[in-house]
C-alpha cells in the first residue's frame, strides 16, 4: 500500500475524534482504515476487536507497524506525526519504510 486517503477514508483531526478513533465508526463504515492527525499514541481500550496500526513520520514514511493489536493495549511512537488504524485483517497493510501520502482536498 503506498497511497492513502480516498473519499471513504476518515481523517480524524479533532481531539475527541482521535480519542475515539475507530470506535467512532461501525467497522464497515470506516472504509479500509482511519487516519489520526496528529497522533503518536494509540490505545485499544474499549475495542471489541484487534487493530492493525501504522505510525507515519512528518516526511510521510511508515516508521512502525503493529498487526493484530488486541483490546486493552497502548502503543506509542515518538517519531510519528500521524497514525493509520483499521480492524485487524490478514490483507495487505502498510509496511515499515514505505512512503505514504495524504491527498488534500
Amino acid at each position: 500500500m503506498s497511497a492513502m486517503g480516498d473519499e471513504r477514508t476518515p481523517v480524524l483531526t479533532g481531539m475527541f475524534e482521535r480519542l475515539r478513533g475507530l470506535k467512532g465508526f461501525a467497522a464497515d463504515d470506516a472504509g479500509a482504515y482511519v487516519v489520526l492527525v496528529p497522533c503518536c499514541d494509540v490505545h485499544t481500550f474499549g475495542m471489541r476487536f484487534s487493530l492493525d496500526i501504522a505510525f507515519v513520520d512528518a516526511s510521510g514514511m511508515v516508521v512502525e507497524v503493529y498487526r493484530r493489536v488486541p483490546p486493552s493495549r497502548r502503543i506509542r511512537c515518538a517519531k510519528a506525526r500521524l497514525t493509520l488504524e483499521r480492524k485487524a485483517s490478514s490483507g495487505a497493510w502498510f509496511e515499515k519504510g514505505e512512503s505514504v501520502f495524504v491527498r488534500k482536498p
